[in-house]
């Protein structure tokens, strides 16, 4: 299709008196394209929800929730919230896994206009006492393994702790906490400009920054996804005079709800359609598989390496999957291989993968079907009619097709501001655009193509990583005089974390011993997984940092000859 087919399609999708007309709003300065008829805050989104209140949305294991039930739970903690002294603005925290209670405080915390801080679940004990400090949490929602971390810090942090799914004698239960709370949902009046989240993403600081969003850019955010399939719709009227499909809409949340993707990807945009979320303990392809056939899931997003063990599964065929319509995901490269592979097994046109980041609610490209067949290394066009993307050189130029540079992000669904860090705000946002570190260029159709990125950071299955912190750890350990962290290709997760350990030859120290001193400052999935120890000084460049690309290239070397 051409590309003035997809300003027709566009401009009638999103035509005034349309479900998806679109305004031009001033918001913080800047002039942005909203639509007009978004909901005006995560309350009013949840409240859509009731359209299908006996649906079931949200499965764990042997429990299930309809929609309406999970609404009369968000209200129980809202009201008792607002019981406890929580006011509009006041920071909130959740470090659990992805358990009910997730969802029943995250929609309390929000329906109020509190400020729901999603902690990240896989923190250290270290790493929550940044997070509640940094935020400054007014309340805590934890579950046994995140009190256990917390335990030895408790003394020095101001902040209530509510126990989910425990009852540790010097907190609150969530049993305690919500028996008396009413099922009415409070009407506070919640501007849709007001915060709303604070996630925290690794990037190339010491310390997680906290990515602050309003409701406004979440709900927008939720729109154009739905829009983008109403302009696919427009564009290709046979494909959608075919007949509705059989089942009812379903996903399996396959990553943290600390993560904007399954947050914002997987949770929130599951209140319009009335869409069904079935949670895992944790992730494991043979159960998914058994997911898929018994709940009847019509589409799967996760971290690429998830979609690929999917369909690698040696349980594959025993599973009646004829329920799934799509299988995808986002949060790091989707190898080819693994494109085709899917289209094969799944069905044809069902392999799809976008690109985004915390700071943009998760939305910024996509791409599916043929197109993504035809182009198995882009991560899409910009999603219409929220997003631009444009590709820019040192000096900020705009550069023209197939040139490269840093890839950079415009629209409404932008992050509001590093929680605490002007400086790291001012730089990475500018006029309306998210300066994202990545390295790429666009295609004559507005294709993206990322190459490598700027900012010194590892995804490793779908997680971020600052090397920069993981470096500032194991400099503490005082056997250890240069480090240099780094990411080494990985078949199954994209990347892992390596290092270049230089040590005093008078105080020797060995690869475990390295491992135990950084798990116990670090998540686990942020500990190296290759170490090479030497007492000669690191390779340097002409500036005198550290020669970390050439180090790269050897470490790469040395894992293939080993392989």
């Amino acid at each position: 299709m051409v590309q003035g087919g997809l300003d027709t399609a566009i401009a009638a999708v999103t035509a005034s008196g349309q479900p998806y007309a679109t305004e031009t709003r001033t918001v913080d300065g800047i002039d942005f394209v909203v639509f007009s008829n978004a909901p005006n805050n995560l309350r009013e989104l949840y409240e859509q929800g009731l359209q299908h209140p006996d649906r079931d949305f949200f499965v764990y294991q042997g429990e299930r929730f309809t929609y309406k039930e999970a609404w009369e739970e968000g209200a129980r903690v809202a009201n008792q919230l607002k019981h406890q002294g929580i006011k509009p603005g006041d920071r909130v925290g959740i470090a659990l896994r992805n358990y009910p209670e997730w969802i029943f405080a995250f929609m309390g915390i929000t329906a109020i206009g509190a400020v729901g801080v999603a902690m990240n679940a896989w923190w250290s004990g270290e790493e929550m006492v940044y997070g509640i400090e940094d935020s400054g949490l007014r309340l805590l929602f934890a579950d046994q393994e995140r009190i256990e971390r917390l335990q030895p810090h408790r003394d020095k942090l101001n902040v209530q702790v509510v126990a989910v799914r425990c009852d540790p004698e010097d907190c609150l239960s969530w049993k305690q906490f919500v028996e008396n709370g009413s099922r009415l949902m409070p009407d506070e009046p919640v501007d849709p400009d007001a915060n709303a989240t604070i996630l925290y993403t690794s990037g190339s600081t010491a310390h997680p920054k906290g990515v602050l969003s309003t409701h406004r850019a979440i709900v927008n955010a939720l729109m154009c996804w739905e829009c983008s399939g109403a302009i696919g719709a427009h564009m290709y009227p046979q494909a959608a005079k075919a007949p509705p499909p059989p089942h009812l809409p379903a996903t399996i949340l396959t990553v943290p709800l600390f993560h904007v993707s399954g947050l914002v990807v997987q949770f929130l945009q599951s209140f319009r359609p009335g869409r069904k979320l079935v949670a895992m303990y944790k992730w494991d392809a043979d159960e998914a598989l058994g997911i898929i056939e018994r709940e009847r899931i019509t589409s799967f997003n996760g971290v690429p390496t998830m979609a690929w063990e999917l369909v690698q599964s040696n349980a594959f065929e025993k599973y009646d999957l004829s329920s799934l319509r799509s299988a995808g995901g986002g949060g790091a490269a989707m190898a080819p291989e693994h494109a085709r592979q899917i289209d094969q097994k799944v069905g044809k046109g069902s392999a799809g993968t976008g690109w985004g980041m915390t700071e943009t609610q998760g939305l910024a490209t996509g791409i599916g079907g043929e197109a993504f067949l035809q182009r198995p290394r882009s991560c899409g066009r910009a999603v219409a009619p929220l997003v631009k993307v444009k590709v820019v050189d040192k000096e900020g130029n705009d550069l023209s097709a197939h040139e490269t540079g840093e890839l950079c992000i415009w629209g409404v669904m932008n992050f509001r501001e590093y929680w605490n860090q002007p400086e790291a705000t001012r730089s990475t946002l500018v006029d309306g655009w998210v300066h994202t570190g990545d390295i790429g260029h666009m295609d004559e159709e507005g294709y993206v193509f990322i190459t490598d990125r700027e900012k010194d950071m590892v995804i490793r299955g779908g997680e971020n990583i600052g090397c920069q912190e993981v470096e500032a750890v194991l400099y503490d350990h005082p056997a250890v005089l240069e480090v240099a962290v780094f990411g080494v290709p990985d078949e199954r997760l994209g990347e892992t974390l390596a290092s270049v350990v230089c040590v005093s030859p008078d105080d020797p120290v060995d690869e475990e011993e390295l491992k135990t001193f950084a798990l116990g400052r670090l998540a686990k999935f942020k500990v190296p997984d290759h170490f090479w120890i030497r007492t000669d000084r690191l390779p340097r460049i002409a500036s005198e940092k550290i020669f970390k690309r050439g180090l790269r290239e050897e470490a790469i070397k040395q894992l293939t000859r080993t392989i």
